[in-house]
């Protein structure tokens, strides 16, 4: 049976790209159903199963796309990749 837990936390960006970038990592890690990234409230939404990936995980998926999250900070060399809309003040 799975354990679907529902988590909401901040993540930084800025615009339509960013949310794209920032689902789609999310999305990427298994165990994930759904996310939904808000840019007006900098914050994500996600659906996940919690027999197959933790909260950790989905941080870390986010960090190394070069968003920063409440407790993972962004990876620097994916954060200088960022298209210069997506850069966020650090």
């Amino acid at each position: 049976m799975e354990q679907l837990q529902t988590i909401t936390f901040g993540v930084q960006g800025n615009c339509g790209m960013c949310k794209s970038t920032i689902e789609k990592s999310v999305n990427s890690v298994n165990g994930v159903s759904n996310s939904v990234w808000e840019s007006e409230k900098k914050e994500i939404e996600i659906s996940f199963n919690a027999s197959k990936t933790n909260e950790t995980a989905i941080h870390n998926a986010i960090a190394a796309s070069g968003y920063r999250t409440d407790i993972v900070p962004e990876n620097e060399e994916a954060y200088k990749n960022l298209p210069g809309c997506c850069k966020y003040t650090k």
